[in-house]
């Protein structure tokens, strides 16, 4: 999914948040991650909710059960959400976040719900640390957290990251466009496929991190937090199956 940030990461603008003064930076930020932590609230608040109620999980397993095409439908729709987050209108730029966070709920129920099967923890609330959808959530919260205040704080320009990531991310999407089709698909399912997808999504928070305070304006936070959001989902899903792994 962070191919669905593209949109998002490659604006260049005179009007970055880079040129405003330190107070108008810091506002920046602190509109960014609020909106970032809402965002993270409707995600995971839809992904419990879809993954318990019997229809709508069996509605997002759907989009997945048609293969390429339900592929395809999903990332149009999230082109189209994140599409409305750039606008520099409120409350569109809002509506299409929270759309956009309603939707990556949506589809990342039937992860969270094979999960809690394969771990027998379905019986367990969320808030028991032998739950292994929490267990993820707070790993991704303290690497995603750590990389953030890292990049924010470093003296350190991760621009020069910016190829090496988007050639490993093509890379392996087009593996997994590949195992649809029944090519390679025991590979795609393996613990190093998950660890190389987490470690491209780490580089990338560093990235898109400072990318976003040198090259967003100030009114495309919400853009900039959807950015954000699909770092951490991805980083999340694929921390979740490999702590759902038994073998």
């Amino acid at each position: 999914m962070a191919f669905f940030a593209s949109t998002a990461r490659a604006q260049a603008v005179s009007n970055s948040a880079a040129n405003d003064t330190l107070e108008q930076r810091l506002a920046f930020l602190r509109k960014v991650y609020t909106l970032f932590s809402c965002s993270m609230v409707l995600w995971m608040g839809s992904a419990l909710w879809v993954s318990t109620n019997d229809k709508m999980l069996g509605l997002a397993m759907g989009i997945f059960g048609n293969g390429f095409i339900g592929m395809l439908v999903f990332m149009a729709a999230l082109f189209g959400l994140l599409h409305l987050t750039r606008s520099a209108n409120a409350p569109i730029n809002y509506i299409g976040l929270g759309l956009f966070s309603l939707l990556e709920g949506f589809v990342t129920a039937p992860l969270i719900k094979y999960s809690l099967m394969a771990t027998g923890g379905e019986g367990l609330a969320m808030t028991d640390p032998s739950n292994v959808v929490l267990q993820a959530f707070v790993l991704t919260g303290m690497v995603f957290g750590g990389l953030t205040t890292y990049a924010l704080t470093t003296k350190r320009d991760f621009s020069f990251l910016g190829g090496a990531l988007w050639m490993g991310f093509f890379l392996l999407f087009g593996l997994g466009i590949l195992a649809m089709f029944g090519i390679g698909e025991s590979m795609q399912m393996g613990w190093g496929i998950s660890v190389g997808w987490i470690l491209l999504m780490g580089g990338f928070v560093l990235y898109d991190t400072q990318n976003i305070m040198k090259r967003y304006p100030s009114n495309m936070a919400a853009a900039a937090a959807a950015t954000l959001m699909i770092d951490f989902i991805i980083m999340f899903q694929r921390i979740l199956m490999l702590l759902s792994r038994r073998d």
